[in-house]
């Protein structure tokens, strides 16, 4: 018999979605700080060393959490169209995450953001839209894979 989420999947849950949110705006502000750090005066190839540690850290310990979560966070007895509903909302803590983690170089004339008469905050807004449209799909696909693959090993091993 299928069933809504308890109080405990529930807060499984959002821990699950405050977690990405948190390590989404740690990942944002190194990024930021590097990205501040290394900002050259004229365009000129940009230095990639520490950048691609700090990617595979901070996507695969998302990634690694969206596969675990799919297994623990729902029973198997929870409804299978919250199973695959939920993990989608996921994209919008990922972009809370990314917008708040830009805030300090929204205004014009900051190093991120040489606009002389205005701000990027359309344009780091728009940037934080699209990446939770795709951090949804990689993220709640992977949550939402997970909990079906186990679900299916742990019918099989019932029976």
């Amino acid at each position: 018999m299928e069933r809504s989420p308890g109080t405990g999947e529930r807060w499984r849950f959002w821990c699950w979605c405050g977690a990405n949110t948190a390590i989404t705006l740690a990942a944002t502000v190194v990024a930021v700080d590097w990205a501040v750090a290394h900002a050259l005066p004229r365009p000129q190839r940009i230095p990639t060393r520490g950048l691609t540690e700090w990617a595979v850290a901070s996507w695969g310990s998302m990634l690694l959490l969206a596969a675990v979560a799919g297994v623990v966070v729902f029973r198997r007895s929870t409804r299978l169209s919250i199973v695959l509903g939920w993990p989608w909302m996921v994209g919008a803590f990922i972009a809370l995450g990314y917008f708040l983690g830009l805030t300090g170089q929204m205004d014009g004339n900051t190093t991120l953001c040489r606009q002389p008469n205005g701000s990027c905050d359309q344009a780091w807004g728009f940037g934080a839209v699209i990446l939770g449209f795709v951090a949804a799909l990689v993220y709640g696909g992977t949550f939402a894979i997970s909990a079906l693959v186990w679900r299916f090993i742990a019918g099989r091993r019932r029976r």
